[in-house]
C-alpha cells in the first residue's frame, strides 16, 4: 500500500537518496549483537530488546552519548568493540530485502540518479554496498565521517548537496526511521517512509512523512515506474 499523506507529486522527481539499514539492508540483527558484544565488553547492563533496536539506524556513538550519557571519549572505547564485533562477524549476518535490488535498478531505469545516505560509517556503507554487489547502482555513497565531525543524517545530506554541487530541486528521502524524514525536511527534499524496515507507522507519520509504503514492492511502483 502506498500512503500519499501530503498529497505529494512524484511525476517531477528525478533524484533519490535511500538509507541503508533498514531501506536497503536488512542489518537489525548485526547491529543489535554488535550492542550486545559491545555491552558486554565493557561490563554494561544488557539493553532490553527496545533498547537495542533504538540502536538501528543512528551512528552508535551519537546514540551511546545522547540516550546512555556516554563521555565523548568512552562511547569511542565502547565504539570500539562494537566495530571488532561488525567487521569480523557482524557484516556477515546482514542482507539485502528482497527486492530491493531490482528496485533501484527500476529507479535507474526510469531516469533517477539513486545515492545513499546513511549514518553508517561511509567506509563500512561502501564496504557493505560492495560485499552485496551493488555499489555500481548508486551515483554516490555518503555516510558519516566522524573525521569531519559529520555524524548525523542532516549532516550527511548537507555534504552531499555540497559534493554534488547543487542542492537537487526534485529529490526524495526515503527511509525508515523518523531521523531521515527530519533530515530530508531540513534540506528541502520531498520524504517517503518505508514501514518493511525498523521504523513504526506513527514514528513516520509524527516526524511529518510525505508518502509511507509498506513494501519494496510498493517502493518501486512508487519511485521505479518511468514518468
Amino acid at each position: 500500500m502506498i500512503n500519499n499523506i501530503a498529497g505529494f507529486d512524484m511525476s517531477k522527481i528525478d533524484t533519490v537518496f535511500l538509507d541503508l539499514d533498514g531501506t536497503v539492508s536488512k542489518s537489525g540483527t548485526s547491529c543489535m549483537n554488535g550492542v550486545k558484544y559491545m555491552f558486554d565488553k565493557i561490563g554494561h547492563r544488557q539493553a532490553t530488546k527496545a533498547e537495542l533496536n533504538a540502536f538501528i539506524g543512528p551512528t552508535v556513538k551519537v546514540h551511546l552519548r545522547g540516550a546512555y550519557g556516554f563521555s565523548e571519549a568512552d562511547a569511542a572505547a565502547a565504539y570500539v568493540y562494537y566495530r571488532e564485533y561488525y567487521d569480523g562477524i557482524g557484516i556477515f549476518e546482514s542482507t539485502l530485502y528482497e527486492g530491493i535490488a531490482d528496485a533501484i535498478e527500476s529507479m535507474r531505469d526510469s531516469g533517477k540518479t539513486v545515492y545513499i545516505a546513511t549514518m553508517k560509517p561511509e567506509d563500512q556503507a561502501k564496504q557493505i554496498l560492495g560485499m552485496y554487489g551493488i555499489t555500481h547502482l548508486f551515483c554516490d555513497i555518503f555516510g558519516a565521517r566522524h573525521d569531519l565531525g559529520i555524524v548525523h543524517k542532516q549532516m550527511v545530506l548537507e555534504r552531499a548537496v555540497q559534493i554534488i554541487g547543487e542542492t537537487p530541486k526534485n529529490a526524495v528521502m526515503v527511509g525508515d526511521r523518523n531521523h531521515d524524514v527530519y533530515a530530508g525536511t531540513h534540506i528541502g527534499f520531498g520524504t517517503v517512509g518505508v514501514l518493511y524496515g525498523y521504523g513504526e507507522y506513527e514514528e513516520l507519520f509524527g516526524a511529518g512523512c510525505d508518502i509511507i509504503v509498506d513494501s519494496v514492492s510498493d517502493l518501486d511502483i512508487l519511485l521505479g515506474r518511468k514518468n
